[in-house]
């Protein structure tokens, strides 16, 4: 099922990864802010009321799927065509979609596709944290566990500079992080 494009012209938009920092407090205050929500991965879990879940992994979709059609009440998106057999759509045709390597940057482009003013980041560690690589502990064996981690932040750059040129401002409120490329707010402040 091909994805239609968002439409939160002029919103602040809020994407929440799987960084080992979130904790329930910063979904809570996402969730009263009344902004678009984006989560990324087993982030539904945390935010089942979220607008979006975004998932690249077809891995991740085989494993999950029977979870989130239960608990989860947004759109169901990816960049793969695979998972679409669960009612998933996809981005992986769509000339107004830019792919990114994760389903954390892929959150912020679908957040600048729907042309949001303003992308507020919460859970974007991209790297481990007290020694963990996610807030619910590592996927389940067979899946990838932040394997390539160590190279999220130099891509993450090439989204920065995206949103730079649409003039799209993206704030980054997570608690730990390793991204250097967006300015750094406070989650309160910023929404």
């Amino acid at each position: 099922m091909n994805a239609a494009r968002p439409n939160w012209e002029g919103c602040t938009v809020i994407c929440i990864a799987s960084g080992p920092s979130l904790t329930p407090e910063d979904c809570e205050t996402a969730r009263q802010s009344g902004h678009p929500v984006i989560v990324a991965n087993t982030t539904f879990r945390a935010c089942p009321w979220a607008d979006v879940l975004f998932a690249i992994d077809r891995k991740w979709w085989d494993e999950h799927h029977a979870e989130v059609k239960r608990i989860f009440t947004g759109r169901l998106m990816t960049i793969n065509q695979a998972p679409t057999r669960y009612g998933v759509e996809t981005t992986y045709s769509a000339p107004w979609f830019k792919q990114y390597i994760n389903s954390g940057a892929c959150a912020v482009s679908l957040a600048l596709a729907g042309k949001a003013k303003k992308i507020v980041l919460l859970g974007y560690d991209c790297q481990k944290t007290n020694g963990m690589s996610h807030w619910h502990g590592d996927h389940p064996a067979g899946m990838s566990n932040a394997a390539s981690i160590r190279q999220w932040p130099r891509q993450f750059q090439a989204l920065a500079d995206d949103c730079e040129n649409a003039g799209v401002r993206i704030v980054n409120c997570s608690r730990a992080t390793a991204l250097t490329c967006f300015e750094r707010g406070d989650l309160v402040a910023e929404i």
